[in-house]
């Protein structure tokens, strides 16, 4: 049986604090019989409900997953519409243009699937053995930043992939960008290495959280006034 090294933590902003709003960063950590899955979401500051939002983000990606592994799926394209509609039904009776949220996530499968997928902003970084990537780039299409669940116009707008990873590690982190945005691009996987390397330093999960949440906390660069939740995990 392959090791899995799980850490996450998420804080509210200074935005936020001062404003009295809610965290409206989320994220889930769940392991099914036949895989692990790891979502973070980002609820649209500008959204009434965002907070609600991006918990149903959570909610509405674990219960899309276990339709889609239900039916033998093995298209990750399939999973999408399903995702929206579960996602849809669950923020009932808020409107969707009221709840916009950005969904990041990453399935890793008990005999070695690794899917991931991403709408809107953050960051989804992975190592599968040949260096670190990154899902997409801020780059890849800036005019589209502020997509999310809520305000779609085309499912092309997802950025999907799928791997099989036999023997190899598997390192995967994933933030909101509360984090990402303000990384020094050329440092950024500096920071994740080191993010998995302090990880694996520690014995258990709860020590891995305190580390993730006092490195949330103490998050002191230029713009760091937004939520930040990041999740981070590696299989060996």
């Amino acid at each position: 049986m392959r090791e899995e090294i799980i850490g996450y933590s998420s804080v509210m902003g200074a935005l936020h604090k001062s404003s009295r709003l809610p965290n409206q960063d989320s994220y889930l950590v769940k392991k099914f019989k036949f895989g692990t899955l790891l979502v973070v979401s980002d609820g649209m500051g500008s959204h009434a409900h965002a907070d609600a939002g991006s918990k149903a983000v959570c909610r509405s990606v674990s219960r899309a997953f276990q339709l889609w592994w239900e039916y033998g799926c093995d298209d990750i394209r399939l999973l999408i519409p399903v995702l929206h509609s579960v996602w849809g039904m669950d923020i009932y009776p808020y409107a969707k243009n009221e709840c916009g949220a950005t969904c990041l996530f990453a399935f890793i499968g008990v005999k070695g699937q690794v899917y991931f997928g991403q709408l809107g902003d953050g960051s989804v970084f992975y190592d599968i053995g040949e260096g670190i990537s990154i899902l997409k780039d801020k780059n890849d299409d800036f005019a589209n930043l502020t997509t999310g669940m809520g305000n779609l116009r085309s499912l092309e707008e997802w950025t999907l992939k799928s791997f099989v990873v036999v023997n190899q590690s598997i390192k995967i982190c994933l933030m909101t960008d509360g984090v990402s945005e303000t990384l020094i691009e050329d440092r950024r996987t500096d920071f994740v290495e080191l993010i998995w390397k302090k990880m694996v330093e520690k014995t258990n999960i709860v020590e891995r959280n305190n580390m993730a949440y006092k490195l949330l906390s103490g998050w002191k660069p230029v713009n760091s006034g937004d939520d930040r939740t990041i999740i981070s995990y590696e299989k060996r």
